[in-house]
């Protein structure tokens, strides 16, 4: 079964929901309901549903998802944004099947306002042909729009060979000089703090010397207050412009001149690598993520990675916002000195009426990790960054239980890419239960195990924080009604983890005989918490087994043992 049919099976229980026939009369006298016919199988619960969202908000525009059919078959399913004006107009996304209050005068489907426009997320318009995505080239459209003058913000400590590279290259694509360059460094050595001297007298740079601990949002208030300009471009010193990318500064502060635009961001890349580092991102359950970071630089969903899109956020590695904007909502969190202050900022311009844009059409090149470390392999950074998110999210509650408006409720609020919102139980299974072993474990013939992984964890995707994860695979041969476990031994106590399952189709084939060897794979979370309250400490050794319902625990003869330290 593919992962499309098993979601139109879980999630379309609504089809088929009767509905008053006044509901619909109301809604054909009120809208214009446009399609194109020669690309349209008709859906017998569309108008229904249409009606249904007129009946419930006073809408100028109403649009829906969409599908393929083939072959009798519905595949390629489009779920789409939320009301994203940008993303309309380089990919006219809203296409399929609308409806327009009658009697309104409008540009385009991208000229309506946010709170006067319904999206369905229910997929009830059906193209005999795939749709078809724009070329880049029309995004375009915003380079003409007139601004004032560029203040770049650049902070840098203690890294004057990276300055030069990204300071260099950013002189290179200046296509006007009115454009000022402002370095902050917060306290980088005497020699260090020379060399900068050099490249900012090379290359016209002011730079402002003033030692203090690292505050992001403090380091750029402080820019932002020496610097002229009437549009403001936050960009790491870890950043470099490809020589293609000419005018590229201009065109950051031409969007984000425009109209109705917060901040505008563009996509990153890893050096070399044609990977990406930052296309946008997003809300998901675990807090905002960078959308595809790690996936190949390539067309992604529709379009998404490589087309000028609304977004909730962008990263503040290179950040574009008119000076009146950014002090309007008062400029960068203090409160917020490492993390999320960026994505603070874009969500405070958003309710503010605003539109973020991420501006994919074009890329940078960021070295990310250069100058801090990963808070995600410290534990003392990790606990500062919980802080932070917890600050984060009181700030931001009503929006983030909501849900990122960009990013359709079908997706996945776990995963970077576009997997639909189907999770597996393994996913969200939590911390495993653990039981003491005071008997002795026994060994069992024909039976096969391994161990692929067995590692402490900060935190995962699902909510999960502060754990040791064991995964790998174990099963009897035969018919049997064992349960597998994990085998947990330190100081002297054993304890038995329950696990959940999951689907391992290379054990299947390896072990093409057993019916039950694909279904053998297993993945416990085990809280360290959990394991301190036990008196658990040191090294920790953990193994596959099988467990019997009345609590006998067998093992095979291979050796599967991995061990960790608490």
């Amino acid at each position: 079964m593919s992962r499309y049919l098993r979601y139109i099976e879980q999630s379309e229980k609504w089809r088929g929901n009767k509905t008053d026939r006044h509901v619909i009369d109301r809604f054909n006298e009120a809208y214009d309901v446009i399609y194109d016919s020669d690309d349209y199988i008709p859906d017998p619960d569309a108008i229904r549903e249409f009606a249904c969202a007129a009946e419930n908000g006073d809408y100028d525009l109403i649009y829906c998802d969409e599908d393929v059919v083939r072959d009798h078959q519905r595949t390629k399913p489009y779920f789409k944004p939320g009301y994203s004006p940008a993303s309309e107009r380089s990919l006219g996304y809203i296409s399929g099947m609308t409806a327009v209050k009658k009697g309104l005068e409008y540009e385009g489907l991208y000229s309506f306002k946010r709170d006067r426009v319904c999206h369905i997320e229910k997929v009830l318009y059906h193209r005999r042909r795939s749709r078809t995505v724009p070329e880049t080239a029309g995004d375009d459209m915003f380079f003409d729009k007139v601004h004032g003058r560029i203040s770049v913000i650049i902070l840098s400590k203690d890294h004057p060979d990276m300055l030069e590279r990204c300071v260099r290259s950013l002189k290179s694509s200046f296509v006007t000089e009115d454009t000022e360059i402002v370095l902050v460094d917060n306290g980088s050595s005497e020699g260090a703090k020379r060399r900068y001297e050099e490249i900012s007298g090379e290359y016209g740079v002011r730079y402002i010397y003033d030692p203090a601990e690292f505050n992001y949002s403090a380091l750029n208030n402080r820019g932002v207050s020496e610097a002229s300009g009437e549009v403001l471009v936050f960009l790491n010193d870890d950043i470099e412009i490809p020589g293609a990318e000419k005018g590229i500064i201009e065109r950051l502060a031409a969007i984000s001149s425009g109209d109705e635009t917060g901040a505008c961001g563009i996509k990153l890349l890893y050096p070399g690598e044609e990977k990406i580092q930052h296309c946008g991102i997003t809300l998901l359950y675990s807090g905002p993520s960078h959308r595809l970071q790690g996936y190949k630089d390539e067309d992604h969903y529709y379009g998404y990675s490589n087309h000028d899109i609304n977004v909730i956020a962008v990263t503040g590695a290179c950040l574009a916002v008119r000076r009146d904007r950014f002090e309007a909502v008062g400029g960068f969190d203090e409160r917020l000195p490492v993390a999320y202050n960026d994505v603070d900022l874009c969500m405070r311009l958003y309710e503010a009426g605003l539109y973020n844009i991420c501006m994919n059409s074009h890329h940078l090149i960021h070295y990310e990790g250069a100058t801090r470390a990963d808070d995600g392999k410290d534990r003392a950074a990790y606990d500062r960054l919980k802080r932070e998110r917890f600050y984060f999210n009181s700030k931001h509650g009503e929006l983030i239980n909501n849900g990122d408006p960009y990013m359709n409720k079908n997706f996945s609020p776990y995963s970077l890419d576009f997997d639909l919102n189907l999770p597996y139980d393994w996913e969200l299974s939590g911390y495993s239960k653990l039981k003491r072993i005071n008997s002795r474990i026994r060994n069992k013939n024909h039976v096969h195990s391994a161990m692929d992984g067995f590692a402490y964890k900060l935190s995962d995707a699902y909510g999960n924080e502060d754990y040791f994860e064991a995964s790998g695979w174990v099963f009897k041969e035969g018919i049997n009604r064992l349960k597998p476990c994990v085998v947990i031994e330190a100081g002297g106590e054993r304890y038995a983890a329950d696990t959940a399952a999951v689907r391992r189709i290379d054990v299947g084939e390896v072990f093409p005989k057993f019916k039950k060897s694909a279904d053998s794979g297993f993945i416990a979370r085990i809280s360290a918490v959990e394991l301190e309250k036990l008196g658990l400490k040191g090294e920790i050794t953990a193994y596959p087994a099988l467990v019997s319902r009345h609590g006998r625990i067998y093992k095979g003869d291979e050796e599967c043992q991995r061990r960790a330290e608490i």
